[in-house]
């Protein structure tokens, strides 16, 4: 499907909204979530190396586990998320990652693939849903 994507439909920008790994929701475990969104974020990085996609990921409510929970109560205490974090930071740069682990949400510069501005001010904004899941 990433072979397609690359060479057929041949897109500037790529936004992964996650939700990696399986939905059999409880009968998974914190390491194997963390190891499905490390596998995916490797299989897009290989991918993708040499064609100008610019690629703008954010976390699924089945990227943490368990899953729809997340305690904001301490900033960087997402397991799940920090040990994910820095293969993400060729795509959105360290202050974005920085910032994503401690909530799970970044706001970064909205760039091509040559890290062009998409305009001036552009932002993407990656928002963690799971702050309203109640």
């Amino acid at each position: 499907m990433l072979e397609h994507v690359r060479d057929v439909v041949k897109p500037d920008i790529v936004f992964w909204t996650g939700d990696n790994s399986p939905h059999d929701t409880y009968d998974n475990t914190s390491k194997q979530v963390t190891d499905y969104t490390l596998k995916i974020t490797q299989m897009i990085k290989d991918t993708f190396k040499d064609a100008p996609i610019a690629v703008y990921p954010t976390q699924g409510n089945h990227d943490t586990w368990p899953v729809n929970i997340e305690n904001f109560e301490n900033p960087n205490g997402n397991n799940n998320i920090n040990a994910f974090k820095d293969s993400w930071v060729d795509w959105i740069g360290q202050d974005a990652v920085d910032k994503f682990a401690e909530y799970g949400y970044f706001i970064t510069d909205f760039k091509k693939p040559d890290g062009t501005l998409v305009a001036p001010g552009a932002k993407v904004i990656a928002v963690n849903t799971q702050a309203m899941n109640t």
